[in-house]
């Protein structure tokens, strides 16, 4: 509330040095009204500026491994992080804003040879209670990792790194060798596109990321 007030009265102080500026007087009484009206017209107006410009939402992307036990998986971690508590932002009423449409898609090769063609990601959330995945989600802002892209996990029976299938093509097993990803994210129509290496062994401990240079 405070920061609205200040925002008030900045409006108003703009208002009157122009007004000022334009007639070579200060304003009369009627005018003043005037002024007032419609510094609290501008100052309302402020907030929802604001928000349109500072409240996008911001896709944040974590590679990580999946550890637990004898499970070990490739992920992709992902999350719609609130403005800080601290922002300037946050305190003028900004708030980010929900993806209200997130998809991935990703292909996979290895020395320029392509093992996996293009194809859609399953998103996994722990808003899910199938755990089944979707192909698309909305992403509310959160603090939590709670949102996920499985690249590839360990199959203990097959000794393999097995990558999922999608709608139109069945799972894949990937032998030993260096892969590289490039994976595209779509937010709202909007694409962001990444491209990194893991690597698959003959244990389940060699599965692993490759850190980027």
């Amino acid at each position: 509330m405070g920061f609205l007030f200040l925002i008030i009265l900045f409006a108003l102080a703009i208002l009157v040095l122009a007004f000022v500026g334009v007639f070579g007087r200060f304003p009369d009484n009627w005018e003043w009204v005037s002024i007032v009206l419609a510094g609290w017209g501008l100052a309302m107006g402020v907030p929802s500026v604001f928000q349109m410009v500072f409240g996008h939402p911001k896709l944040l992307r974590n590679y990580d491994r999946h550890v637990r036990n004898q499970e070990r998986a490739l992920m992709i971690f992902l999350k719609n992080p609130p403005l800080d508590k601290k922002s300037i932002w946050r305190k003028l009423g900004v708030r980010r804003d929900t993806v209200a449409s997130l998809s991935a898609s990703f292909r996979i090769s290895e020395v320029a040879k392509v093992t996996i063609p293009i194809m859609h990601a399953r998103i996994y959330s722990d808003d899910d209670p199938t755990e089944a995945g979707s192909w698309r989600i909305a992403l509310p802002p959160t603090f939590s990792w709670s949102t996920s892209i499985m690249v590839a996990w360990w199959d203990d029976t097959k000794k393999k790194a097995i990558v999922l299938g999608d709608k139109v093509r069945d799972s894949t097993e990937l032998p030993a060798g260096v892969y590289r990803i490039e994976i595209v994210f779509l937010i709202e129509g909007q694409s962001i596109n990444e491209a990194r290496e893991f690597i698959v062994g003959d244990k389940a401990d060699d599965l692993i990321w490759v850190k980027p240079r």
